[in-house]
């Protein structure tokens, strides 16, 4: 669960009705917006996936504001509301939804680390590996990968360091995957 923050600071765009609010209220608000997010987004790419808020009437306009200062959500600065997760929001909503617990999930990102580790040769040298293979041999959807690439989940998720994108169709493994970082 997100803390409640120990400052009143970032309100603005509240109405008097959000600011009777208690900070626990308001952080419950942000935790279950977050989760409804992620449960909207389902199995779809998050960093594409567009957030409205006239798609979320239960969410506080303080919530909003706390989101983006958080860096949960990113603001897409355009002539209509509309953010997107970051992937630190990602991640954040995945724990407090409990979804990074879920079996399918955790098979996932361990599909993925086989088939990275299996890339490297003798931890000499970093690996690339192209996105497409790595989704084939892994057995997960595109979204998925794309998915723990972007938000870094090995890392997040599991402890241990990940791999990342090199360009547009290759996967970089460094020769120190799956170790935990020092």
């Amino acid at each position: 669960m997100i803390a409640a923050s120990t400052t009143e600071e970032g309100t603005a765009g509240a109405t008097t009705s959000d600011m009777t609010l208690s900070s626990d209220d308001r952080c419950k608000n942000l935790n279950e917006a977050l989760i409804a997010f992620l449960n909207r987004l389902g199995d779809g790419q998050f960093d594409v996936f567009c957030i409205t808020p006239t798609d979320y009437p239960d969410a506080l306009p303080t919530t909003w504001t706390e989101a983006t200062n958080r860096r949960l959500l990113r603001d897409m600065d355009m002539n209509v509301e509309m953010y997107k997760f970051t992937p630190s929001g990602y991640v954040t909503a995945l724990t407090l939804s409990g979804r990074s617990d879920e079996q399918q999930f955790r098979e996932g990102l361990g599909n993925l680390c086989r088939v990275l580790k299996d890339s490297l040769e003798e931890r000499t040298h970093f690996a690339l590996i192209p996105f497409e293979e790595l989704v084939k041999k892994s057995a997960v959807t595109k979204e998925f990968a794309h998915n723990a690439l972007d938000a870094d989940l090995i890392r997040h998720i599991l402890g241990r360091i990940g791999a990342e994108w090199d360009g547009e169709d290759l996967v970089k493994v460094p020769h120190d995957f799956g170790l935990t970082p020092m």
